[in-house]
């Protein structure tokens, strides 16, 4: 007979393939978004971590592309948890949807599954969610998260619905019923079908609901994608297509006879699921976050990474851990254990000189800081030489980058192994690697 557990496994897919990481640039441009650290942490670290304590997971398949596969398989190696994690190759700028065909075609999801973003962080206990799932019989169930309140006299406008969804759901805050990109939306004005409104009068219209990739799918979609060959993005395409299908005809859905139902049980296969596939109904769930509750989000931009460092670094990610401190003796003159603030990160074989302040920032290992440095909100990843009297805010450096004596940085972005001359002032650029005459890597602005 099958164990409680063995019925409990799940998988998961993790996208780690980058496919948004030019929101990252230069941050990306030669390291895959997954491996970006946050509080000296690998951003894949903190999926693994939500699945770890949701218990319901034995295997996790993490996509990615050749051109990542061999920094994500260091990040993997590091990894000394219980979840079975398996690197998966697929084609460069494979969408979810391609990558989701891919794996089916290669017989990997044999039940239903987890879909997850590689750059989302959250202490949302999962587990609560494939309850949920289960309860509903639901053909997806989507992790929402409310935003924070306006103040009264903060009155949104049209330009700030770039990247916002309209989200519809019941007054039980269960059902996921509408689902419009705000881009989509002509004036931000949307239309509502009359089936709808008759099952759910009701219906709350929300703009404060960010999605942050999480899903739940019945194993049944993946034959959506078979029908829909054309569908490359599960958020953009596939989603959208199973909520308005719970009001429109189903007749082209191939949904599963009774005949064709998999004689193993698994997590999701309870009885209400069942009747509910059998019956024919699409059924969309989601499992809403209030604004004061688990933390949640993507470190998909410059400035959700920045937040994200900030929030593990000072403990506001409460649940979440910044990387152990490093516990190996400090050489004579290195200040780096006294002048490095409590809500910052530091990893090993930090060298800090006299005179030098480090708040709210995390501080890669080897790197190596001058006298008179002055860092507030930055992110210094691994390798980094920061020289004498060079002050910087809301910076961040890629590895080996390196800025000469006197620089002043602010807003500024140093991509991999650029230096940054002696005596800069830099405000809110993109500084990329360019060779020059001498063969030299030196700092070349780009538009931010």
């Amino acid at each position: 007979p099958r164990t409680a557990t063995a019925v409990g496994m799940l998988t998961a897919v993790v996208l780690a393939n980058g496919n948004d990481g030019d929101n990252l640039y230069p941050l990306t441009e030669d390291m895959p978004l997954a491996a970006l650290p946050v509080g000296n942490r690998p951003l894949l670290s903190y999926q693994l971590e939500m699945l770890q304590r949701a218990g319901s997971f034995g295997e996790v398949l993490v996509v990615t592309n050749d051109r990542h596969l061999s920094r994500l398989e260091a990040v993997v190696s590091e990894y000394r948890g219980p979840l079975r994690i398996e690197l998966v190759v697929v084609e460069e700028g494979a969408g979810s949807a391609d990558a989701l065909r891919t794996l089916r075609g290669r017989g990997r999801l044999a039940g239903d599954f987890a879909l997850i973003s590689g750059d989302t962080i959250s202490d949302v206990p999962f587990q609560k969610i494939a309850a949920m799932h289960q309860l509903h019989g639901a053909s997806v169930t989507v992790l929402l998260k409310q935003q924070p309140p306006r103040p009264a006299a903060d009155k949104k406008k049209a330009r700030d619905l770039d990247g916002t969804d309209f989200v519809g759901i019941d007054e039980s805050r269960q059902r996921l019923l509408y689902l419009e990109s705000a881009a989509d939306c002509d004036g931000g004005v949307i239309t509502v079908s009359e089936s709808m409104l008759r099952a759910h009068p009701h219906l709350e219209v929300h703009s404060d609901l960010a999605d942050p990739h999480v899903y739940l799918f019945a194993h049944w979609v993946l034959e959506v994608l078979d029908h829909k060959p054309h569908f490359s993005s599960a958020k953009f395409e596939l989603l959208p297509y199973l909520v308005r299908k719970q009001f429109l005809d189903q007749a082209n859905l191939p949904l599963p006879q009774a005949e064709a139902q998999p004689q193993q049980a698994t997590a999701m296969s309870s009885a209400a699921a069942t009747a509910a596939r059998l019956a024919g109904a699409v059924r969309c769930c989601c499992y809403v976050v209030p604004h004061d509750g688990h933390y949640c989000m993507r470190a998909c931009s410059i400035a959700a990474y920045m937040q994200a460092n900030l929030d593990i670094c000072k403990g506001g990610a409460a649940t979440f851990d910044k990387a152990a401190e490093p516990t190996e003796p400090l050489r004579e003159g290195n200040f780096a254990a006294s002048n490095i603030d409590q809500q910052s990160a530091r990893g090993g074989s930090v060298e800090l000189g006299p005179r030098s302040q480090v708040k709210k920032s995390a501080v890669g290992p080897h790197c190596r800081l001058g006298a008179g440095v002055r860092l507030t909100n930055c992110v210094l990843m691994e390798g980094v030489v920061v020289h004498d009297k060079v002050h910087m805010s809301n910076c961040i450096l890629c590895r080996g980058a390196e800025v000469h004596e006197g620089a002043t940085l602010k807003d500024v972005q140093v991509g991999s192994n650029v230096s940054v001359e002696a005596g800069a002032n830099v405000k809110s650029e993109a500084l990329t690697a360019e060779v020059d005459a001498e063969g030299s890597v030196v700092g070349s602005a780009e538009e931010d």
